[in-house]
């Protein structure tokens, strides 16, 4: 869940307030919840309408914010710590992500970091499986392509 909300919002402590939200209100509403999807998919459906409101939320902040006062806006680059091997394609996977629209990026976590089938994510997206599948399909030649041209060769 946190790995999601960290991938997703690019903020770590920002990922960290999203998913004690998810948690909180999943906690709040279980005596609602009807069985009608696993457990997991439900939480993932919470955080990924949590994560869509915090990144509005953001964007609306940094909106207010002045180019003068741009120093005191967090760096959105991972730490030391949360760094891949290869820095350089990590780097080069974060810019191609978001090129990318926010519900294909949101299709292509949910199902390759997060492993969720389709069917798991139409029921978070409200979209039908097929529609979830033909976006992750054609993103991943231009999330190739992307790399390739930021990294300057082959995968």
């Amino acid at each position: 869940m946190y790995r999601y909300c960290r991938e997703a919002l690019r903020d770590a402590t920002l990922a960290d307030d999203v998913q004690q939200q998810v948690f909180i209100e999943a906690f709040r509403d279980l005596p609602k919840f009807t069985h009608r999807s696993s457990v997991r998919t439900w939480l993932f459906a919470i955080a990924r309408h949590r994560v869509l409101d915090a990144a509005k939320s953001r964007r609306r902040a940094q909106s207010h914010i002045e180019e003068d006062d741009a120093t005191s806006v967090p760096d959105p680059r991972p730490s030391a710590g949360e760094r891949i091997d290869d820095g350089r394609l990590r780097d080069a996977l974060v810019a191609c992500l978001d090129k990318l629209r926010e519900s294909v990026r949101t299709a292509l976590l949910l199902r390759f970091q997060q492993g969720f089938t389709f069917e798991d994510m139409s029921e978070m997206c409200r979209e039908k499986p097929g529609t979830l599948q033909a976006q992750v399909t054609r993103a991943l030649p231009v999330l190739r392509e992307c790399i390739e041209g930021r990294t300057g060769g082959a995968l």
